[in-house]
């Protein structure tokens, strides 16, 4: 064998074994309808006799999905979508360590925005608008007087 087959074979050789022994991502339906449809899909990444929790995802009956955003230390993470049974945008909004954090956004199902606004660690911030199913704004509220984001202040 010349030297460069050896160093191929060997190269294909080490990317399997390396495959081989890294983690793995395997998705796992942990929920279904009484029709045998995924309700709930949850997917994991393998190490050894641990797995971790990397993403969920929420369906409707119709196969339509309802949910969906990752996971880090067992906890909500990253920016979570939520749909209307026809496929639109509902809800999106941000989490950090389980709990609402960054921008939020609600619609109608018209497609209209509802409301918008920012959490912080779970406690409402800032600005909040609210909106009428035409586009038309109709309210704000500032919990940036507020220490708790809980208490409105008009």
């Amino acid at each position: 064998m010349t030297m460069i087959k050896k160093l191929y074979f060997f190269s294909i050789l080490m990317a399997i074994l390396l495959n081989s022994c890294g983690p793995k991502h395997v998705k796992i339906v942990e929920e279904k309808f009484e029709d045998g449809s995924p309700k709930i899909v949850r997917q994991y990444e393998i190490k050894g006799k641990d797995s971790i929790l990397l993403r969920e995802s929420m369906f409707y009956q119709n196969g339509q999905k309802y949910m969906e955003g990752k996971y880090f230390n067992n906890q909500r993470d990253s920016i979570w979508t939520a749909w209307l049974p026809d496929g639109k945008i509902w809800s999106q909004g941000g989490y950090k360590q389980g709990l609402e954090d960054g921008p939020k956004k609600v619609f109608y199902t018209n497609g209209s925005l509802f409301y918008e606004g920012q959490h912080k660690m779970g406690k409402r911030i800032g600005v909040w608008k609210f909106y009428d199913s035409t586009g038309n704004l109709i309210q704000t509220i500032d919990y940036t007087s507020t220490s708790s984001g809980d208490t409105l202040s008009h």
